[in-house]
């Protein structure tokens, strides 16, 4: 909810999010400060570090990131595991226990019912949504004999979130604080590839186990290279298959796009579809069923794309097949 002038007020941006979209945004946001001098090397002063902890049940990790220098947070995003999803047919047929009913009311009955209007996707931190959810989770649950749903664990299914361990908690912290240190003092050497790693590692589960390492920058990331990213499609693709493309592909992974073509406009551009502002959304939405060549003639146009779980603009290259 800040803007950029907050975020660049800072020397040095410590991170403890509970979620991987938190975490890409607040990366997205801070590596637009960037400029870069003409070897490519960041200028001085405009790429804020960030110390970015997190955990999970018994596993955690630290993580410093140099803009420009290291990989960002969008760099390694591929190394995540996958979020652990349910069979559609147990979810609808034959649920067997409390998560399952979370799981139904969230993917299924939302879309079905939709209770606060047609346009209204959920937001798990709305807490008129959250009751919605639990108490259409309970309904499921009593219907076919499953207990265990309260609204905290309701809230916890829908958000993904894992138990924390007060001794994991503690070490990624007091990691964290160390690195933050070292990077406010130049008391010692902070994490970073030239003094073994900037990545740090902890596994808790069955012994104590930690490891340092580095990972190669992204030539192409989106965000701290500002790179185009291209996609191949058909003439004949829609705007609505090119949005599902864009959210499934590994590179975007958006959640509900905002598209832009270049246009003879005042701005340069042309709103095609917008779903994050009703009004615009009102006057775009037909245009879901046109193929997107109705505006991108040729290969090689530069989409401009706009979504939530980015804080700046991305662009996007159309290569038709």
């Amino acid at each position: 909810d800040k803007g950029a002038e907050f975020y660049q007020s800072f020397h040095i941006i410590v991170l403890g999010l509970d979620s991987l979209e938190a975490r890409r945004w607040i990366n997205d946001m801070i590596c637009s400060f960037v400029t870069f001098e003409e070897d490519g090397s960041p200028t001085p002063g405009t790429n804020l570090p960030m110390v970015d902890g997190g955990t999970e049940g018994l596993a955690g990790h630290v993580n410093v990131i140099y803009p420009g220098v290291t990989p960002c947070f969008e760099c390694i995003l591929p190394l995540f595991p996958p979020q652990v999803n349910f069979p559609m047919c147990t979810l609808a047929d034959i649920p067997r226990t409390p998560a399952h009913c979370v799981e139904w009311a969230k993917q299924l009955e939302w879309d079905r019912v939709r209770p606060f209007g047609q346009e209204m996707d959920l937001e798990c931190d709305d807490p008129k949504h959250m009751q919605w959810l639990y108490e259409t989770s309970l309904k499921r649950a009593v219907a076919h004999g499953i207990e265990g749903v309260t609204l905290k664990f309701t809230q916890g299914v829908a958000k993904r979130i894992i138990p924390a361990i007060a001794a994991t908690n503690a070490i990624v912290a007091a990691t964290c604080a160390n690195e933050v240190l070292k990077l406010a003092t130049a008391v010692s050497r902070h994490m970073s590839a030239e003094s073994g790693g900037h990545y740090m590692m902890y596994q808790g589960g069955e012994s104590v186990y930690t490891n340092t390492l580095s990972h190669e920058r992204n030539k192409d990331c989106p965000v701290c290279s500002r790179r185009a990213v291209p996609l191949t499609v058909p003439p004949s693709i829609t705007v609505a298959q090119l949005i599902e493309m864009m959210k499934e592909d590994e590179r975007l992974r958006l959640k509900n796009p905002a598209i832009s073509v270049p246009a003879d406009t005042a701005s340069g551009m042309k709103t095609i579809y917008n779903p994050l502002i009703q009004s615009i959304l009102e006057k775009t939405k037909a245009n879901l069923d046109e193929p997107i060549s109705k505006w991108v003639s040729q290969s090689g146009v530069e989409l401009t794309v706009d979504d939530p779980i980015m804080a700046t603009q991305k662009q996007v290259r159309i290569d038709f097949e």
